[in-house]
């Protein structure tokens, strides 16, 4: 029924911009701040973001949430489908189209005192939070640090850094801002240290994906930046 409405108003010149007559189907999983559920009312800023290239673009679109191995497996294998949003890397280059980058977050090291801004200096500290088993307890292990305290999640991180049980969290900094906002903390106290690493979020696609359709979802997303929206959906979860 929305598509013959639209078609309908469409034909008299009344609503713009062309609705694709095939439903895209987002694929993601939980990985807060960028994406956290279909059912929240805030669901993720990639989420967010995503629904609005789509409406600008034209695009029907369907999102889903599955565990992210799967979700990465499913848009491989499945036509007309997309992922968002994706750490681009030289090991998953081939296997994707890659539509436009979402986010660019950094790792550093978080604090509410003095910038720390190097492996060097973080190794004088008492104690760094890292959550456990993520490619950020790698990157301090790989750097000799050995005065970390692992977590579970990043929501006991930010705990362990608002109360002073830890001297810094290394991090996303997006991350750390979106877990004192959620928590209830004031994320203006942090103070987050020079990037240690940058990593370049995408909306990533089936290769078969139609380039067309592609190429419109990245032009909204260019128009987002340029008229403020991208930075307002990022004030609401970071702010």
């Amino acid at each position: 029924m929305k598509r013959l409405v639209l078609s309908f108003a469409l034909s008299l010149g009344l609503a713009t911009p062309q609705l694709y007559a095939d439903t895209v189907t987002a694929y993601t999983s939980a990985l807060p701040p960028y994406t956290i559920s279909a059912e929240d009312s805030s669901p993720g800023i990639s989420h967010e973001l995503l629904i609005e290239m789509a409406q600008r673009a034209g695009v029907d679109l369907e999102i889903k949430y599955l565990p992210w191995k799967r979700a990465q497996m499913t848009v491989q294998k499945t036509p007309n489908t997309l992922l968002f949003t994706a750490t681009r890397t030289q090991k998953r280059e081939a296997l994707y189209g890659w539509v436009v980058e979402m986010a660019a977050p950094s790792e550093v090291f978080v604090t509410t005192s003095a910038s720390v801004d190097s492996f060097e200096a973080a190794s004088k500290l008492d104690r760094i939070a890292v959550m456990s088993g993520t490619p950020r307890e790698r990157r301090l292990d790989e750097n000799g640090l050995a005065n970390t305290q692992l977590t579970k999640d990043t929501a006991t991180a930010g705990r362990l850094l608002e109360h002073g049980r830890v001297d810094a969290w290394y991090t996303l900094n997006q991350r750390a801002a979106y877990v004192f906002k959620s928590e209830g903390f004031d994320p203006s106290v942090l103070v987050f240290g020079l990037p240690q690493r940058t990593t370049s979020n995408w909306l990533a696609s089936n290769l078969e994906f139609d380039p067309q359709i592609a190429g419109k979802l990245a032009t909204a997303l260019e128009e987002m930046r340029a008229d403020g929206t991208y930075d307002a959906v990022l004030a609401k979860y970071l702010n």
